[in-house]
């Protein structure tokens, strides 16, 4: 008898899954609508249409976890983190072109007994309220289910970057204020006063969904270039690898002063100073086996201790 009670719990919790995100199993015969299912949408009402955003929000695990899946949906790209962990092998998560992605990540691996920390960088797009849907739902050791719905708990802030439509990225390092320098924002205990509720959009037009699996090809790092020809035209530095790559350019420099600006093959990057900046884009891509790399007028070649570039897949 309590065999079939477990079992008819974790069915209810399935069956109530299955009808939130039931275009995980059907997209491929029809294309179907996500607000048709209920499901509420968080987004940062403090961020500009180009900024990107942290989400975050701790859970409280009453036992060890057997099995756990996370399932997330997003109109924009990101990188799921639990208790400080990447949990993907991509370097972050995209849409299928026109459409809205849903994956699901297993991430009993990750979680403790206790308080776990669910953390999500986010990157737009374009414009949209549709920023994170994520559930959480398993079993416990004990052989009872478990489900975490995806609206309670959730804090935000805009974050230190923007995506701007035409594919740049600004990356401001001196936002990352020097008293964060000893923590880390994923982390649980890390709440500055300036985190707000995430609020919930549920007054949307139906979108379509796409179930992305997880074997799909992503945006993984396939292999790094670190030897180049270096030239100068003007006030910027040319550094060629002598192949076609697609992905990023990453420089890592030393002596910036905060608030120093580097422009980096579309990346603008602002110099925390302090220690070794790095400039690299994060959520974009581009041609890369040519590094343009401009910078203030008070700096040189000598500034810069290493440039690399980094094939990325998509």
């Amino acid at each position: 008898m309590a065999t079939r009670m477990q079992l008819t719990g974790f069915a209810r919790h399935r069956t109530r899954s299955v009808l939130l995100l039931l275009p995980l199993y059907l997209f491929t015969f029809l294309p179907l609508h996500a607000q048709e299912f209920g499901m509420r949408w968080l987004y940062c009402a403090q961020a500009e249409d180009t900024r990107q955003v942290w989400f975050k929000r701790s859970i409280h695990m009453s036992e060890t976890a057997s099995k756990a899946v996370l399932s997330v949906a997003s109109e924009g790209r990101y990188i799921i983190y639990v208790n400080g962990y990447n949990i993907s092998t991509d370097l972050f998560s995209s849409n299928p072109r026109g459409a809205i992605s849903v994956r699901d990540y297993s991430i009993e691996q990750f979680l403790n007994e206790g308080t776990n920390t669910i953390a999500v960088w986010y990157a737009p797009v374009g414009y949209t309220r549709r920023q994170l849907y994520i559930t959480l739902q398993g079993e416990w050791e004990s052989g009872q289910p478990f489900f975490f719905p995806d609206d309670t708990g959730w804090t935000c802030r805009p974050a230190n970057a923007c995506t701007l439509p035409d594919g740049r990225e600004v990356i401001d390092g001196s936002n990352y204020q020097s008293d964060w320098y000893d923590y880390d924002w994923k982390e649980s205990s890390f709440l500055m006063s300036d985190w707000k509720s995430a609020q919930i959009a549920t007054d949307l037009q139906p979108a379509v969904i796409v179930f992305c699996h997880n074997e799909a090809p992503g945006f993984r790092m396939l292999r790094i270039l670190k030897h180049a020809t270096v030239s100068q035209r003007g006030g910027t530095l040319i550094y060629d690898f002598g192949q076609p790559v697609e992905g990023w350019v990453r420089v890592t420099m030393r002596g910036m002063k905060k608030g120093e600006v580097v422009e980096v093959n579309g990346l603008r990057y602002v110099c925390k100073g302090g220690s070794d900046d790095q400039a690299c884009r994060r959520f974009t891509t581009g041609p890369a086996g040519v590094a343009r790399i401009t910078l203030p007028a008070n700096r040189s070649r000598s500034n810069i201790t290493r440039v690399e570039a980094i094939s990325v897949r998509d």
